[in-house]
């Protein structure tokens, strides 16, 4: 997950960069709209398929936690796709490490 919005962030660097030259470059544009956007999807499959559909059941402890800060990935996530705004993937991040020790514990 971390990998992705790494090359999500990068993803959004290059777009910006890109719109700002003359002559605006859109077939670079396009093929990192589309990198952002299949690094998000696939974040997003991870976060539903793998997490909230195989590894968190009900009886999990801190359920209701461990549910509602995957949801906000989800959202994080969603929001990355649609603008190349910095915050998201900062939001997506500062979600990750939450999660994380969620459901890892304590980091020592």
């Amino acid at each position: 997950i971390a990998e992705h919005a790494d090359t999500i962030e990068k993803s959004m660097r290059k777009i910006t960069g890109l719109s700002r030259q003359s002559p605006v470059n859109y077939n670079q544009i396009i093929r990192w709209v589309n990198n952002k956007e299949e690094h998000a999807a696939e974040l997003q499959h991870i976060v539903w398929q793998y997490f909230m559909t195989q590894r968190i059941k009900p009886t999990t402890e801190k359920y209701d936690k461990k549910l509602s800060v995957l949801h906000q990935m989800l959202l994080a996530a969603m929001k990355c796709k649609q603008t190349t705004d910095p915050q998201h993937v900062d939001r997506l991040r500062s979600l990750l490490g939450e999660f994380e020790t969620l459901y890892f514990g304590r980091k020592q």
